[in-house]
């Protein structure tokens, strides 16, 4: 089967193999499995007398300067906001090789799986909005939109006999596409109090990086110190630093095809274990954990049920409501092998939102902690819902074409 499946991928897109499956169908399944054992973990220690103590760590304060300046914020951050600027690094590189000389550079390949995306953000901001226009939490507008791929794929991986091959590239790039907007999205719309005069410093400096992108592109040590320049001017700016990551990789230089191996794909390939078995877990240990009481499910239900529908009602509508429109005008047609069952079922899995789920709270409602716990609770329910409901539909679902 193994076989096979590379022999298909080699005829869709040559010399993708590797990169495609050994990223996402091997490193990502257990990526997921590390951050729901790192998870798990911080919600057994949040809710035992270690409690204390662990917020107590989280919040001691880190201190990096040069000279007379400093920057100090407490460790729970620097996680947040410096390791996982490595995790959006790793995003925007992949993003870019895909608009490259990916499955984004063709229109006609691409349109089906972002325009589900499109409708899988759309439609459960929508559900969420309805149920909190005024409950004082419309902000958590972006809780919902999310799709977090390494569990997306951990629960595909449980199916690989069962679904084609086809659906697994649908699911890879309507997540890549998905990743696009909630990038978007963090640097748009979760900013705290702007200062205008370092958002222009820091527009400025990534223009300029962008502009001699080839002449530094080898010069890993001066793009790494205009890096950090970048994230520290970024992060007095009032815009989440850790969105620095995805600039970066969105504007690194990308080998096109009969070139050798370029240093955004060696530095991609050097970070993705980086980010998958050591960041994500322990960003999911550092922010997962909420105390488990019966008033978080009483109070604030609006943010709950609307954290809760917009996963797993609103991702599954938005996606395949996109995905038959777009079918039904004749823009975009469904992969070989694909029935509509499938579409469905990825609908399902793709409400998994999980890991950025929890990043955009945490932006979203800041020091509301009655929010935060009600919808990470809402946020742990919806995506183990939909990742059952998700498997359950794509194991009774048959392939329109024979494996």
């Amino acid at each position: 089967m193994k076989e096979k499946v590379q022999n298909l991928v080699s005829k869709i897109h040559p010399k993708r193999v590797a990169s495609l499956f050994d990223t996402f169908l091997k490193d990502e399944t257990i990526g997921g499995k590390l951050i729901l054992v790192a998870a798990l973990l911080s919600l057994i220690v949040v809710n035992s007398p270690l409690s204390d103590e662990f917020s107590r760590f989280w919040h001691l304060p880190f201190s990096i300067g040069l000279g007379g300046w400093s920057l100090s914020l407490d460790l729970r951050h620097w996680v947040n906001e410096g390791l996982m600027a490595f995790f959006f690094l790793v995003v925007g590189l992949e993003i870019k090789r895909e608009l490259v000389k990916g499955e984004l550079r063709d229109i006609k390949t691409a349109i089906l799986p972002v325009g589900a995306a499109v409708g899988g953000m759309l439609v459960p901001a929508l559900v969420y909005l309805a149920f909190n226009l005024d409950s004082g939490a419309i902000h958590g507008w972006g809780i919902p939109i999310a799709t977090d791929i390494a569990f997306a794929v951990a629960v595909l991986s449980l199916l690989s006999k069962r679904v084609p091959v086809s659906l697994k590239i649908f699911l890879l790039t309507l997540a890549i596409a998905d990743d696009i907007g909630a990038i978007f999205v963090i640097a748009l719309f979760y900013a705290e109090i702007i200062n205008y005069w370092y958002l222009a410093a820091s527009f400025i400096l990534a223009i300029g990086i962008y502009l001699f992108r080839k002449q530094i592109a080898y010069r890993l040590l001066l793009v790494s110190l205009l890096s950090v320049i970048l994230w520290v001017v970024t992060h007095l700016s009032g815009i989440h630093a850790s969105i620095v990551g995805a600039v970066m990789g969105l504007i690194a230089p990308v080998a096109v095809s009969g070139e050798k191996v370029g240093v955004s794909e060696k530095v991609e390939k050097l970070l993705l274990p980086v980010t998958t078995f050591f960041i994500l877990p322990v960003f999911a240990f550092a922010n997962a954990g909420f105390p488990i009481s019966a008033d978080a499910l009483t109070t604030n239900q609006s943010i709950l049920w609307g954290v809760f529908f917009g996963l797993v009602a609103g991702k599954v509508i938005g996606i395949t409501l996109a995905s038959w429109l777009l079918v039904r005008l004749k823009v975009a047609q469904l992969p070989e092998g694909v029935a509509w069952k499938h579409i469905i079922g990825i609908g399902f899995i793709a409400g998994i939102g999980f890991t950025v789920s929890i990043f955009i709270t945490e932006l979203a409602f800041l020091d509301n902690q009655a929010f935060i716990i009600t919808a990470k609770m809402g946020i742990f329910i919806a995506s183990a819902t939909s990742a059952l409901l998700g498997y359950i539909f794509l194991r009774l679902a048959k392939s329109t074409s024979s494996d």
